[in-house]
């Protein structure tokens, strides 16, 4: 069951995170195209997304880390030849986490169970 509050506060977050993600590359260094940056935010967004109408049973904190790393797989395929694959991984289960831990117990929107 979606619920509301927690699937604007997850999409937000995600949004977010994704221009976190893009200043981040940024200062490290990426060089991102317009796309690549768009790209970025988008994913994040949709991993926000995913979190917000996922009603899988578990932690949230594991909820978070395995929708995270789900949800980065094709961006972090991009990084393969520049060996960023792991480090794109990492910080996807990252933003998953952050996401979840600002949704579920500091803004009070757990997944609503049926």
């Amino acid at each position: 069951m979606v619920y509301t509050k927690r699937l604007i506060i997850c999409i937000i977050l995600g949004f977010i995170t994704g221009i976190l993600c893009y200043l981040g590359g940024k200062y490290a260094g990426v060089q991102f195209t317009a796309g690549m940056m768009w790209g970025t935010i988008f994913n994040r967004t949709v991993i926000g997304f995913i979190i917000g109408v996922s009603a899988w049973r578990m932690h949230w904190a594991i909820h978070g880390i395995i929708i995270g790393l789900i949800g980065t797989l094709p961006m972090a395929f991009g990084g393969l030849e520049s060996g960023s694959f792991l480090i794109i991984m990492l910080f996807g289960a990252l933003w998953g986490f952050l996401i979840e831990l600002f949704a579920t117990p500091i803004f009070k929107a757990p997944m609503k169970r049926t």
